[in-house]
């Protein structure tokens, strides 16, 4: 009996110990990122919210800056920002829950599914989803548009108000860069058709799909979708731009929103996406792996991209997202009027770490990302 008590001893000090040391090793954590993100501020270099945390729970958040600077209202935990491009990989897993419905599948081709719209030219024929996921559909990106659409940063183009069909016709008359299948050129316009897909596919809207399908089932509660400018919703973030020579900040210019059907989410929710991209809570098995998979590797070796998600497989760097460590993990950022977004799954869940800054030029996010990465990540 004395000789269990003995040992139950021993167990209960070397769990105490583990308690302590972990307890430590998170509170050097939180100084080393505050020291990190407080200097960064400093020299003006970020402005927004940051969470981190791993599967168990989140390790770290802090939010610096001004949301609103008419009316110098700082940043809270919770202010929701335009998260750019990392609506690539909402769209991406709306369609991967389609193609589980039996709904689409991954080689139909963009004709077919759009085969009831009456759009002016052909897109070409041999375009699959697969290809549009990947950026490997041939579709070009703002860059295709004629130069009185693309001048000032192409405003005009930005202004412009499309119906699906005005938007898909649109996209049709475009020039392509190259064959289907044949290059990687990341294109905007291919995810912006994947919502008319998806539209057209549930006949409801996307802001619809994504509450019922995304934000409902994992308590997203500060993410959201809109195609209307008029639409007031509190806690979202104003996004700006500084002119060093004036020393003034602009507020970003206005783009319509039916262009990409933003998405607006909060860091805290950015992290529970994060999060399940490494379970099953959403998304089954397979499609993840589908959608964290290199499907540029008979293109291109300079890039790892899978649906939605730039891909690192631990042991390559690649030059689109490169967090200079050798871990694997899946990032995706975006640069938005003003507005930019990170957000990093690394490991399947060991650290999950989300950004969002409204400062755009004087920010640079991958820089950013690298040093709190880093920050971790060094043992």
């Amino acid at each position: 009996m004395k000789y269990c008590i003995f040992w139950l001893s021993i167990l209960v000090l070397l769990i105490a110990s583990c308690g302590r040391k972990k307890d430590e090793i998170q509170s050097g954590i939180t100084q080393l990122l505050d020291s990190l993100l407080v200097t960064e501020h400093e020299f003006n270099r970020f402005n927004g919210t940051v969470v981190v945390g791993n599967n168990d729970s989140i390790i770290y958040s802090k939010a610096l800056g001004i949301a609103n600077r008419v009316w110098n209202i700082p940043l809270q935990p919770d202010h929701r920002f335009d998260i750019c491009s990392i609506n690539k990989s909402f769209v991406a897993a709306l369609v991967l829950m389609a193609v589980e419905e039996s709904r689409i599948a991954l080689d139909d081709r963009l004709v077919d599914v759009l085969s009831a719209y009456g759009y002016n030219s052909m897109f070409g024929e041999q375009i699959t989803i697969h290809q549009m996921l990947t950026h490997t559909s041939g579709l070009p990106d703002y860059d295709g548009v004629n130069d009185k659409l693309s001048a000032n940063e192409f405003r005009s183009f930005k202004r412009l108000h499309f119906s699906n069909h005005e938007y898909a016709n649109f996209i049709s008359e475009l020039k392509p860069v190259n064959q289907p299948g044949k290059q990687f050129y990341y294109s905007n316009f291919g995810y912006h058709l994947l919502i008319i897909l998806l539209e057209e596919i549930y006949q409801l809207p996307f802001s619809q799909l994504l509450d019922e399908k995304i934000c409902k089932p994992l308590s997203l509660k500060h993410t959201f979708s809109t195609d209307s400018n008029q639409d007031v919703n509190s806690n979202v973030a104003e996004a700006y731009n500084y002119d060093k020579q004036a020393n003034v900040w602009y507020r970003n210019e206005f783009i319509d929103l039916t262009l990409g059907r933003r998405i607006f989410s909060s860091t805290l929710d950015l992290y529970k996406w994060g999060k399940a991209m490494g379970d099953n809570s959403l998304l089954s098995e397979k499609s993840r792996a589908i959608m964290q998979s290199n499907h540029l590797s008979g293109i291109t070796e300079s890039i790892s991209y899978g649906y939605g998600w730039v891909v690192f497989d631990g042991k390559r760097t690649y030059k689109m997202g490169d967090l200079k460590i050798e871990k694997k993990y899946i990032i995706h950022g975006g640069n938005t009027e003003g507005f930019k977004s990170m957000l990093v799954n690394i490991e399947r869940g060991e650290f999950i770490v989300a950004i969002l800054m409204n400062t755009g030029n004087q920010t640079d996010e991958i820089n950013l990302t690298q040093k709190i990465v880093q920050t971790l990540t060094n043992k």
